[in-house]
């Protein structure tokens, strides 16, 4: 597996394993007309062009040995909807995904933990905040073994569905 900084030449792969990942995970929650258009706003590559070009932003990409991209991580200032959330000095990771193909590996724990230690470098001892899914219990139990603690939720829309999320948070 090599993992690596997204560039420029990796925004087709990344734009195709975004859709892929979100779609195994939620393209049950929602009518196809709603998931397409936030597909299409939230992971077309030109949107994700401008969010790796962030100067806040932390990107890593994940390629097997046949150079497929089978995972990924977001990392940068935290947007959650928390009173307590400060985006000037606290981090958030707000995508990690692995292709269902390549679960199992220890790719999403080896991620969080590069996004973590992003994010202790950036942000010091500041709070680190992850958005997960009401139902995601395998995420939820991934983030608890690093401390991470639920703190809020909040609605998270995708066209005329709103999913119920849990807000995260790791203090030090």
């Amino acid at each position: 597996m090599l993992i690596h900084h997204v560039q420029s030449a990796d925004l087709p792969d990344l734009s195709r394993l975004a859709r892929d990942t979100f779609i195994h995970t939620f393209g049950h929650l929602y009518p196809a007309a709603d998931l397409n258009a936030y597909l299409d706003k939230a992971y077309a590559p030109d949107v994700l062009a401008e969010e790796i070009d962030g100067e806040d932003q932390f990107w890593r990409i994940v390629r097997n040995d046949m150079g497929r991209a089978v995972a990924y991580i977001q990392v940068g200032p935290v947007s959650l909807p928390h009173m307590d959330a400060r985006p000037e000095t606290q981090g958030e990771i707000k995508r990690l995904y692995v292709h269902h193909d390549a679960q199992g590996a220890g790719l999403g724990k080896q991620l969080l933990e590069i996004g973590l230690a992003f994010l202790k470098a950036r942000y010091g001892d500041a709070p680190q905040w992850i958005g997960v899914w009401s139902e995601n219990h395998r995420a939820q139990k991934l983030y608890g073994s690093y401390g991470f603690k639920r703190v809020g939720d909040y609605g998270f829309k995708v066209g005329g569905t709103t999913d119920f999320e849990f807000i995260l948070r790791r203090s030090f």
